[in-house]
């Protein structure tokens, strides 16, 4: 809750906030529908299973918008920024 109050109020580090956001969500759906395809073995790339279309869909979320390693990128510059300036 207190992040979208961030977010709603328009906070400096909200660009920050949204590519934190970006990857984690992308990256942890990724990995545990990857996980589950590992998991069916061959089946999982069968259209009737549903979870090639859940692999493939995340994967392009991963891309668009900016890719996670942009948004890695960002996260990164964030962080040196604030250490910078001693507000780490």
């Amino acid at each position: 809750m207190a992040g979208r109050r961030r977010l709603d109020t328009e906070a400096a580090d909200v660009v920050e906030l949204c590519a934190m956001a970006k990857r984690f969500a992308t990256d942890a759906g990724f990995a545990a529908a990857n996980e589950a395809l590992q998991l069916h073995g061959g089946y999982g790339y069968l259209a009737e299973y549903g979870i090639e279309k859940i692999v493939r869909d995340l994967r392009v979320h991963q891309i668009l918008e900016g890719t996670n390693e942009i948004m890695r990128l960002v996260i990164a510059r964030s962080v040196v920024a604030a250490a910078q300036t001693g507000a780490a």
